[in-house]
C-alpha cells in the first residue's frame, strides 16, 4: 500500500509539473504576440510644457520585408512624439504607417525594424458568431505583466462587443476567437468593451502592403532592375485558352453524367416487366429477392 501511495503521489506531482510547463509555454507564446507599447507626448500650457508617458497594448501580426507590423488603438498614438514596442526585454522604436480614428474605427498600423520573433497573430477575415468565446489581452496591470480576460462576443447594431470591461492600459490589445484576432480593443461603454473588427483592419493591411504580413517569412529577393526580361511566348496564351475551353467542356460532360438516370426493369417469373425503377449513375442498384418454398417453386 505504501508503494502504491508513493507511485500515485509521484504521478500527481508529474501531472502538476507538466501542467505548469504547458501554461508557461502558452503564456510565452502569447507574450511574443501581445506586446506592450509606450508613448511620449508633450503637453504645453501658458506656464510651460511637460512630457507625458502613456502605455497600452498591441498585437504583432507579422513581417513585411525588413519591418515588423503591429496593430494597436489609434488613440494610443494620435498625439505621440515617440512610440516604442516592448519585445524580448527591449524597447523597439516604432512609426505609424496608418491610423483611423473616426466613428466605430479606432486602430493604427505601426512598424518597427524587424524583430527576431517567429510567432505572430493571424488577423481573422470573418466576423465571429454572436456568443463566441473570446479572450482579450492587455497591459492594465503594468507593462511587464500581460493580462488576459475571458468573455463572450456580442454582435449587434453592426458592431462587435466583448462582454467584460477592460481597463486603462488594455487599449490596443487583441481580442481572440479560436486563436485569431477578431478585434483591437478601443475602450468600453461602462458595460462592455468596444473594439474595431478585424475584417476592416485586414482590408486596410492588404491596401497598405498589397498582402497580409507573414510570420517568420523570408525577405523576398530584389530582382535585378537592369536585367532584360524575355518576351512572353505568344503560343502560351493560345494554349491557355484551349485549356480553359477543354475544362469548360469537361465540366459540362460531368454535369450531364451527374444527371444521368439508369433504368432498371423488374420482371416476373415469365420474363414480363412489372415495374421500372431508375437510379442515378454511380449509385448502387438495390435488388430484393423473395424467398420461395421449394414446393411453391415447382
Amino acid at each position: 500500500m505504501a508503494l502504491l501511495a508513493f507511485i500515485l503521489g509521484w504521478v500527481s506531482e508529474m501531472v502538476k509539473t507538466l501542467t505548469i510547463l504547458f501554461v508557461l509555454l502558452i503564456t510565452s507564446a502569447v507574450q511574443a504576440q501581445a506586446l506592450a507599447i509606450r508613448t511620449t507626448e508633450t503637453e504645453c500650457t501658458p506656464t510651460g510644457c511637460r512630457q507625458l508617458i502613456g502605455t497600452g497594448a498591441c498585437a504583432y501580426v507579422g513581417d513585411i520585408e525588413n519591418r515588423s507590423v503591429f496593430l494597436t488603438a489609434a488613440h494610443n498614438v494620435n498625439q505621440a512624439r515617440t512610440i516604442h514596442v516592448g519585445y524580448n526585454g527591449q524597447w523597439w522604436e516604432a512609426v505609424v504607417k496608418y491610423r483611423e480614428y473616426s466613428g466605430s474605427a479606432d486602430y493604427a498600423i505601426i512598424e518597427t525594424v524587424r524583430i527576431p520573433a517567429k510567432i505572430c497573430f493571424e488577423v481573422s477575415n470573418r466576423i465571429p458568431q454572436d456568443g463566441s468565446a473570446a479572450t482579450a489581452y492587455g497591459y492594465s496591470q503594468g507593462i511587464y505583466n500581460l493580462r488576459s480576460l475571458k468573455a463572450r462576443i456580442r454582435i449587434r447594431n453592426g458592431g462587435g462587443y466583448f462582454t467584460k470591461i477592460v481597463e486603462k492600459g488594455d487599449s490596443g490589445g487583441p481580442i481572440l476567437v479560436n486563436g485569431e484576432v477578431v478585434g483591437i480593443i478601443k475602450g468600453h461603454d461602462y458595460r462592455e468593451t468596444v473594439y474595431t473588427d478585424s475584417v476592416r483592419i485586414r482590408r486596410k493591411l492588404i491596401s497598405v502592403y498589397g498582402r497580409i504580413p507573414c510570420c517568420g517569412c523570408e525577405t523576398p529577393a530584389i530582382a535585378d532592375q537592369g536585367a532584360v526580361k524575355p518576351d512572353p511566348d505568344p503560343s502560351s496564351s493560345t494554349d491557355l485558352t484551349s485549356l480553359q475551353d477543354e475544362v469548360t467542356r469537361l465540366k459540362a460532360e460531368i454535369d450531364k453524367l451527374n444527371k444521368t438516370q439508369i433504368p432498371v426493369w423488374i420482371v416476373d417469373a415469365d420474363g414480363k416487366p412489372v415495374a421500372k425503377q431508375t437510379y442515378p449513375l454511380g449509385d448502387p442498384i438495390k435488388l430484393r429477392f423473395k424467398a420461395v418454398k421449394q414446393s411453391e417453386a415447382k
